[in-house]
């Protein structure tokens, strides 16, 4: 593989996760474990959008706060950057929050694209529109996340897509993806 750039997911792919997505879902009243947080935010009315993004937010401040990244993502992404490779993320947090996170981590980014962004993962357009921005063929990008949506993002856009394995995560979607790694190092391995 000739990588030329890497897209990421933030939580649970360049952080540990924290965020509480059960605690969230019942918080939101979302008893359907399946359904899209974010679709089931966007069918309801204009209060009650309001209401659950205010929810959501406090969550990600909170998470934000309280952010460990995986270990060795900060070495592993000065290497890919010493390398020539080009790094963004996609997240559906806010900019904010995606701000106090990525500032932490002191490893640039560009671009970063959140949840203000008109298309949200599982669509493909976030992975395009990175495509465009950097000019490059889309098998010389891989798209990396723990979660389908990263995956589906990546591979209907046309990257390669690997699963972040986290060291507490099960082998949830590593059939969806092209690879799927369990830590930076691997990931190293991979691209290197």
């Amino acid at each position: 593989m000739d990588i030329q750039g890497i897209i990421f997911d933030m939580d649970g792919t360049l952080t540990v996760p924290v965020l509480d997505f059960k605690r969230i879902r019942r918080e939101l009243n979302i008893t359907d474990a399946s359904a899209d947080i974010v679709e089931e935010i966007n069918n309801r009315s204009e209060d009650g959008q309001r209401e659950a993004w205010a929810l959501i937010e406090r969550y990600e401040e909170e998470a934000a706060a309280n952010c460990r990244f995986q270990p060795d993502a900060g070495s592993v992404l000065d290497r890919f950057a010493s390398a020539g490779i080009r790094l963004a993320v996609i997240t559906r947090n806010t900019r904010r929050s995606a701000d106090i996170v990525l500032g932490r981590l002191g490893v640039k980014f560009d671009p970063i694209l959140t949840r203000e962004f008109p298309f949200l993962k599982p669509s493909p357009e976030p992975v395009r529109h990175i495509l465009t921005c950097w000019q490059l063929n889309p098998r010389n990008v891989m798209m990396v996340g723990d979660y389908i949506h990263d995956i589906i993002s990546g591979r209907d856009a046309g990257t390669h897509t690997c699963y972040y394995r986290g060291p507490a995560l099960y082998d949830a979607w590593s059939d969806e993806a092209d690879f799927t790694v369990s830590s930076y190092a691997e990931l190293s391995s991979l691209v290197l």
